[in-house]
């Protein structure tokens, strides 16, 4: 690992494999996904594909328009990726690889239909397999392009005050989790962490992402001494949740790995009927 994003979130993945036992095999997976990643994400920070999936002035929707990305440079790209992911997965993951590297145009019309928004329903039934593991290789190899592109598409308001805003203003996904810190003019601030480019807005504290819900009765949190860092918050009204991450109570944490290593937290809200409001990279 060279670049500091990925360097930091390989390390910690490491560390985390040493604390938690029970996580070891899936960060190992996920340090092995992120070396494929990394590449991809100093490509596209150096690219001038952002001029090409940018919004133009009075365009609605999100700033990102990640369906532009579609070419054959892309294409290859992926087609390479699935290859070389396989080879390090498990035999589910490996075995869909194999099968859209061996049909004809397989791999550009499962991009397509990702970046499109489409659902992978009927091609998952055309490899019969379900379709999670299937959405998990154009998933993590959109996911380091989105994420420098967002970086670069960044604003300086988007480091305003709190506001409503449930999907991500960059690329129109839905939160993966929320961080609380402490920023010079606001203590606790709480920021919701988009679930496919990584861009981080403010969201007010007293809120659902998934349905709005503000009254306090509704809106609960769950701890554990496992992760003190880490709380699960949980609304009633519409039985969602996500985890939040509060940067205050731990200097070491990298948000998106300690997400994903939390792994009890998801079964405990999955016993309690809880659906999580986006599932993260490895479908959990």
């Amino acid at each position: 690992m060279t670049h500091p994003n990925w360097k930091r979130r390989s390390s910690r993945a490491e560390r985390l494999r040493a604390d938690h036992p029970h996580a070891e095999e899936l960060l190992l997976f996920y340090s092995q996904i992120l070396a494929l990643q990394e590449p991809l994400y100093v490509k596209a920070r150096r690219s001038k594909w952002l001029a090409r999936v940018r919004s133009t002035a009075g365009e609605d929707g999100p700033r990102l328009h990640l369906e532009r990305l579609v070419g054959r440079t892309r294409d290859v790209s992926f087609q390479r990726f699935v290859h070389e992911a396989g080879t390090v997965s498990t035999d589910v993951l490996a075995g869909i690889a194999e099968q859209v590297a061996s049909r004809k145009g397989a791999s550009r019309t499962l991009l397509q239909t990702f970046l499109s928004g489409g659902a992978l329903d009927d091609l998952a039934v055309s490899f019969d397999c379900k379709t999670p593991p299937l959405a998990f290789f154009p998933r993590a190899f959109v996911q380091p392009i989105a994420e420098a592109l967002s970086e670069q598409a960044m604003r300086s308001e988007d480091n305003g005050p709190g506001s409503t805003a449930m999907r991500c203003p960059q690329c129109d996904w839905p939160p993966l989790l929320a961080l609380l810190r402490d920023e010079p003019e606001v203590k606790g601030r709480k920021l919701l962490v988009c679930s496919l480019c990584s861009a981080e807005w403010p969201f007010v504290r007293s809120r659902c992402p998934s349905c709005g819900e503000e009254r306090p009765e509704q809106l609960q949190h769950h701890v554990t001494e496992f992760w003190p860092h880490i709380r699960i918050e949980e609304c009633s009204s519409c039985h969602t949740y996500l985890k939040s991450i509060d940067l205050r109570l731990d200097g070491t944490v990298v948000p998106v790995v300690d997400e994903l290593a939390s792994v009890e937290l998801d079964l405990w809200a999955d016993e309690q009927g809880l659906t999580k409001i986006q599932k993260n990279l490895l479908g959990l």
